[in-house]
């Protein structure tokens, strides 16, 4: 098993990802995910499968605020 990566995109910048935190369970990073988004003023996100560029699933969170969050496989 692989180390997973939280990443942050603004939405002025969202080609541009800025790594948050790694972790070896991926739960955890959801739940930074999740405490990110209130912070943003987000309750309501919800982790959505997606597909990364690299082939590797992913898991996607956008807020309402333009900012998404995406959890990626090592």
């Amino acid at each position: 098993m692989g180390i997973f990566r939280l990443v942050l995109a603004h939405p002025r910048n969202p080609d541009a990802p800025r790594l948050v935190a790694e972790h070896l369970d991926p739960g955890w990073l959801k739940q930074r995910g999740y405490d990110i988004a209130r912070s943003l003023g987000d309750q309501a996100a919800l982790w959505t499968p997606q597909a990364s560029g690299c082939g590797k699933p992913a898991l996607a969170l956008r807020c309402r605020s333009g900012h998404a969050l995406a959890i990626l496989a090592d």
